[in-house]
């Protein structure tokens, strides 16, 4: 898959004052470079009120990323290496405090009922001085359209019978029925979700096993995250495709002269399709693109502007931190050979101490990125029968080696989990038995981290820097067919960690 990169200088659209200080009327930027041979595409979409096409980068040296410095672990992830309660006895997934709450599509101010179908959704917050807190992205199911379909809205966390000053919720959210009705709490859009345009990005080939996807034309898979430059980006999978003489398509990449497809470097070891990169900022000036993390592989390059990337510059005496199932596991009959690993939400920047102690200040030493990965584990049949959720952390500076990951997947307190029974998958919960509680969502997934609303300190630049105690907001997909989120404590997600081999 290739990947490609929008910038797009106004989300004056979406009615949110003062997101940036400028004058310059609202335009669109894009530029092209097109990347014969793959299949299906990456999309970046960012707002930029800085007049230029992406973040400049210098050239690498990748001798200077491949001298070893030595590895030391900041002390605050060895103190969070212990566990604040044992895992499910029979799942092996820690439980988090913190539950999931419904996404609603169904405006608060609206007076249609919204019958469609949302799923896959991602959210950002808004600057703290917006006139609401999250932008909410989301897939639609289509009615008799083979064309896959984003919409995106404005939204505000609610809830019912709430004495704040926030109206009460208009009506109950879709899903509702998969959450415990214990949980009011809700994410609701300001007005109608409208859909959300982005040119098509056909590639020149479709053969093999990813010909199925020249079926649905159309972006999917938004990925929403901030730029160390205060730029929100989207990123959009798209499986468009150029005319062939079979069928009917998009035609020649010339019609969409302004878009910039970042690369992968060298050709060879570019993949017939590929999703889910994930990108981190050192700095404004300086971003890199972590094409894939599992068990057996990492593969980092740099971006050096014009789409172009360096090739890998990951550390090639790092050690794996990833884990393939156990002999254990594969005995239990839970977990086969087909498992594997792959990177599912964006980045964030995270300073290792606490954003109420005032000497607390952002330094190498002490910044990390972190970012939620699964375990995608196949039934015997080879089709997908969960995903586990993943904490991962890396260093700040080069070479950027992984320090820690989550001993345990992570689960939502009314979450449950696919493969067990209810009552297996409830026995780390005490006093469940009264409320019968049952099972839902056979498979959910994460498709974005990010911070809470209010939480920038008035610096857009800040938007995807944040500290121990804060909170972030996770989007969670249900089964392609619903969508819900839940907010954590960041030092509450990092507990339990494993050190990675190499820091012990």
């Amino acid at each position: 898959m290739a990947t490609i990169l929008f910038l797009w200088h106004s989300i004056h659209s979406f009615r949110t004052p003062r997101l940036y200080n400028t004058h310059e009327p609202p335009r669109l930027s894009l530029a092209v470079n097109h990347q014969e041979g793959h299949e299906s595409s990456q999309t970046f979409l960012a707002a930029s009120s800085s007049g230029t096409n992406q973040p400049t980068a210098d050239v690498v040296d990748e001798n200077n990323y491949l001298e070893e410095q030595p590895m030391k672990l900041p002390s605050r992830i060895s103190e969070l290496a212990s566990c604040p309660r044992a895992p499910n006895l029979y799942t092996n997934h820690l439980r988090l405090p913190n539950a999931l709450y419904n996404i609603s599509m169904n405006p608060r101010a609206g007076t249609d009922d919204e019958t469609r179908i949302f799923w896959n959704p991602t959210i950002i917050a808004l600057p703290s001085w917006a006139k609401n807190q999250y932008i909410v992205v989301s897939m639609v199911t289509p009615d008799r359209d083979p064309l896959r379909r984003n919409v995106i809205c404005e939204a505000n966390i609610c809830q019912s019978n709430s004495n704040s000053s926030q109206a009460t919720l208009r009506k109950a959210c879709s899903g509702e029925e998969v959450l415990s009705s214990r949980f009011k709490t809700t994410l609701c859009c300001e007005s109608p979700p409208r859909e959300l345009i982005v040119p098509a990005t056909p590639a020149s080939a479709c053969e093999g096993k990813e010909q199925i996807f020249a079926d649905i034309p159309g972006f999917h898979d938004p990925r929403l995250f901030y730029s160390a430059r205060g730029e929100p980006i989207l990123m959009i999978s798209s499986h468009v495709f150029s005319s062939s003489p079979k069928r009917l398509g998009a035609g020649p990449l010339v019609s969409y002269p302004t878009i910039t497809e970042l690369t992968r470097n060298p050709e060879s070891s570019r993949e017939s399709y590929e999703k889910n990169w994930v990108m981190f900022s050192t700095s404004p000036s300086t971003s890199y693109i972590q094409y894939e993390l599992n068990s057996t592989i990492r593969t980092i390059a740099k971006l050096i502007g014009g789409g172009l990337t360096t090739s890998n510059i990951t550390s090639p005496l790092e050690e794996s931190c990833l884990s393939d199932p156990t002999p254990e596991e594969l005995s239990s009959g839970k977990y086969t050979l087909m498992t594997t690993w792959h990177q599912a939400t964006p980045s964030l920047k995270l300073i290792l101490c606490s954003r109420s102690n005032l000497s607390c200040h952002d330094e190498p030493e002490i910044t990390v990125f972190i970012t939620v990965i699964h375990r995608k584990v196949f039934d015997i049949f080879q089709l997908p029968a969960r995903y586990e959720r993943f904490m991962v952390i890396w260093s700040a500076t080069p070479p950027f080696n992984v320090l820690a990951v989550s001993k345990h997947p992570l689960l939502f307190a009314n979450e449950t989990v696919h493969g067990w029974t209810a009552e297996e998958s409830w026995d780390d919960v005490p006093n469940v038995e009264p409320e019968n509680r049952k099972h839902w969502a056979r498979f959910t997934y994460t498709t974005t981290i990010g911070y809470v609303w209010g939480s920038d300190n008035g610096d857009i630049r800040n938007m995807g820097v944040g500290y121990l105690d804060d909170e972030v907001l996770l989007s969670v997909g249900v089964e392609d067919e619903g969508q819900v989120y839940g907010t954590v404590v960041v030092s509450d997600l990092l507990r339990c960690l494993r050190i990675c081999p190499g820091f012990l």
